[in-house]
């Protein structure tokens, strides 16, 4: 066994990164502190020191925790409005219901000042956008897509509105909300009369 797979160091990482994402939620990411983490779970700070050097790859890791939600395949049987329906409502659910949801704007935050953490936002943010690629790909091969659909700013809109909508505006993201954001999309994507 490695130095990396036992089971002790896991579990001291495990504690110490659980204590990070509670405090990102409910002080943000300059409460995260090895001192706070320590008060929080009695692991020692020297012992925090030898995992995590510098606070800013503490926090990294913790935000790779609250950004690491199980991979979800695209639905893409259609019809368009459908599958955007599915996919969106996870996000929605994710931006309401989630500790993501709840560090968000904490890692966007972080992103603004470290590469590290910036890196890992725009690592998370390219993997949802393919999933909404997918969605559009598999529409497109079905026939349903006007030629001269503006796909990229689509795919861009989908994603974007939510989390402008959550984070930034400060409005609610309910299913009245998801049902009108998915309309305009498949308006502006459909062949005319493919409206679903």
């Amino acid at each position: 066994m490695t130095k990396a797979d036992d089971p002790r160091l896991l579990a001291t990482r495990s504690i110490a990164l659980d204590a990070a994402l509670e405090i990102l939620r409910t002080e943000g990411v300059l409460a995260v502190t090895h001192a706070s983490i320590s008060t929080k779970t009695g692991v020692s700070r020297s012992t925090l020191y030898r995992h995590w050097p510098q606070i800013d790859q503490l926090r990294t890791d913790a935000f790779k925790r609250a950004a690491s939600p199980p991979v979800i395949a695209p639905k893409t049987n259609g019809p368009l409005h459908a599958d955007l329906t599915w996919l969106l409502g996870i996000l929605m659910s994710a931006l309401n219901d989630t500790p993501w949801g709840q560090i968000a704007p904490q890692i966007i935050s972080g992103a603004a000042t470290n590469n590290e953490t910036k890196s890992l936002i725009n690592e998370f943010m390219h993997e949802r956008m393919s999933y909404v690629r997918e969605v559009f790909d598999a529409a497109e091969q079905r026939g349903e897509l006007a030629i001269d659909a503006p796909i990229e700013q689509l795919i861009d809109t989908a994603i974007a509105v939510p989390y402008f909508r959550h984070l930034i505006a400060g409005l609610p993201l309910d299913h009245e909300w998801l049902e009108s954001h998915v309309d305009m999309i498949c308006r502006l994507a459909e062949k005319p009369g493919e409206a679903s």
